[in-house]
C-alpha cells in the first residue's frame, strides 16, 4: 500500500518541511544515542503495571478488532494495544524509538465503553494512520525541542498547529480504510466533540452532515481576524466525505495501489485554505502589508537587512499569515515597497488612528533588532513619525529614548585584524 499517496498532499508537504526544519532524523538519532529513557519505555512499564494489555486470551473481541485494523492498513510493525482506566473519550498512539520495540496504542476505558465495534475500528485506524505517516514521531520530536511549548517562535508554532490539523485529516483517511462507512465515522466525530452517546439523542448522520456544512460555510464567509483556533470538525467531516467519494478511495477499495487523484487534491485545497488563512478583512490585509513593507524600509535604511532585523519583521508578521517569509518575499517582489507602505498605513490609520503607536513601535523594534544604531535609520523614524503618524518631534525623541533605555544593548564587534 502506497501510504504517501493516501495522505493529504498538504500534510505531506508540511511534514517534510518540519522534518527538514528540525532535522528530525538527526535529532532522533541523538536522542537514541544519548540513552535518554524514551517516553514509550516509561509508558510501556506503566501500561503493563496499571493498564490492561489487549490479548486474544484476555479480550478476544477487542483483540480481533485490532488485528482487523492492522490487516486493513497492511501495517506490519509490532504494535501493542492497551486499555487504561480513564473515563475521557480518547485514544493515542506512541511511536517506538527502536526497531525491536513495539509501537503503543492506548485506548481509554471511557472510549471503549461508549464506542461500537465499527466506531472503534475507525478510531484505531486513525491512530495507526499517525504511525504509518510518522506524524506521531515528528510530534514527539517537536515536543522534545519545545517540551512546554514555551519559547517556540510564532512562525514555527503556527506551522506546527496547521500541520497537526492536516495530520488529523490524513489519519482520518486511514480510519476510513479500516471502517469504510461514513455514517460510522460521523458518529465518531459527534461523540468525540459532544461527549454524548448517539443513542441518547437519536443521532441522524444526515442532519449532522448538513450542520457541519452550514458551519463550514460560516467559516468561509464570516471568518474572524485570526482563524487558526476554530474547530476542526467541519473541515475533517467534509474532507473525509470527499475522500470517501473519490477515485483514490475507489482504487484502494478494489485492492489497487493508490495513484495521484488530482480532482480530490484540487477539491481539498479549497478546504485547506480555510486553515491557512488568518483573516481576510481589509484591515487585516492592510496590517499584513504594513508589517512587511514598513519592516523592510527601516531594516534596509542602511542598505542591509540583518538576520535579527528579519526575525523582528517575520515574528509579528506571523500573527497575520502562516507563511511570513513567503509573504514578505511576495511583497518585496510584487510592487514598489514604498507605495505598499503608504497605502497600507493609510488604510490602517483611517480605520483606527490609535494604531499609530504600535505601528511606530514596530518600526523602532526592527531598528533596534540588530543592536546597532545607524543615522539613516533614526532619520527615517523621525521622518515617518512626523509626516505619517503626526507625532511631535519631541514625542518621537521621547519614545526612542524610552525604547533605547529599556531594550538597547550595543553589539560588540570583533577588533579589526592586524
Amino acid at each position: 500500500m502506497k501510504y504517501d499517496q493516501i495522505r493529504v498532499r498538504r500534510e505531506t508537504e508540511f511534514s517534510d518541511d518540519l522534518r527538514g526544519l528540525f532535522n528530525a532524523d538527526l535529532i532522533e538519532g541523538i536522542i537514541r544515542e544519548s540513552k535518554v529513557e524514551g517516553e514509550e519505555n516509561w509508558l510501556l512499564a506503566l501500561m503493563h503495571g496499571h493498564g490492561l494489555k489487549i490479548t486474544a486470551a484476555l479480550a478476544p473481541r477487542i483483540f480481533e478488532i485490532c488485528e482487523q485494523v492492522k490487516k486493513a492498513l497492511g501495517f506490519t510493525d509490532g504494535v501493542e494495544f492497551f486499555v487504561q482506566g480513564d473515563s475521557s473519550l480518547n485514544c493515542s498512539a506512541v511511536p517506538r524509538f527502536e526497531a525491536d520495540q513495539p509501537h503503543l496504542v492506548i485506548i481509554n476505558s471511557g472510549l471503549l465503553e461508549r464506542f461500537t465495534d465499527a466506531e472503534l475500528r475507525f478510531v484505531l485506524g486513525h491512530e495507526l494512520g499517525h504511525l504509518v505517516s510518522r506524524n506521531s514521531e515528528l510530534q514527539r520530536i517537536v515536543r522534545f525541542i519545545f517540551p512546554d511549548g514555551d519559547g517556540i517562535p510564532l512562525a514555527i508554532r503556527d506551522k506546527v498547529e496547521v500541520w497537526e490539523k492536516l495530520a488529523e485529516m490524513s489519519a482520518d483517511r486511514f480510519g476510513y480504510l479500516a471502517e469504510p462507512d461514513l455514517d460510522v465515522c460521523l458518529a465518531v466525530f459527534f461523540k468525540l466533540s459532544s461527549g454524548l452517546d448517539t443513542k441518547a439523542i437519536r443521532f441522524d448522520p444526515g442532519a449532522y452532515l448538513q450542520e457541519m456544512d452550514r458551519v463550514l460555510e460560516r467559516f468561509r464567509t464570516e471568518m474572524a481576524d485570526v482563524g487558526v483556533s476554530h474547530p476542526i470538525n467541519p473541515l475533517r467531516v467534509k474532507a473525509l466525505q470527499m475522500f470517501a467519494g473519490s477515485r483514490l478511495y475507489a482504487q484502494l477499495a478494489r485492492g489497487k495501489d493508490a495513484s495521484e487523484d488530482r480532482a480530490l487534491t484540487s477539491a481539498l485545497e479549497d478546504l485547506v485554505q480555510i486553515l491557512l488563512t488568518k483573516g481576510h478583512s481589509p484591515l487585516v490585509t492592510a496590517r499584513r502589508r504594513f508589517l512587511a513593507a514598513a519592516g523592510f524600509l527601516v531594516a534596509n535604511a542602511d542598505r542591509q537587512v540583518d538576520p535579527d532585523e528579519l526575525d523582528a519583521i517575520l515574528e509579528p508578521l506571523a500573527n497575520f499569515t502562516h507563511f511570513p517569509a513567503e509573504y514578505f518575499r511576495h511583497v518585496l517582489e510584487d510592487r514598489d515597497v514604498k507605495t505598499v507602505f503608504h497605502e497600507s498605513a493609510g488604510a490602517i490609520l483611517a480605520a483606527n488612528p490609535g494604531e499609530r503607536f504600535p505601528m511606530f513601535n514596530f518600526m523602532v523594534q526592527v531598528v533596534l533588532a540588530d543592536r546597532r544604531l545607524e543615522k539613516r535609520e533614526i532619520e527615517l523614524l523621525f521622518e515617518v513619525g512626523e509626516n505619517l503618524f503626526r507625532f511631535q518631534r519631541k514625542e518621537i525623541a521621547q519614545m526612542l529614548a524610552e525604547a533605547l533605555q529599556k531594550e538597547f544593548v550595543p553589539r560588540l564587534s570583533p577588533p579589526p585584524a592586524r
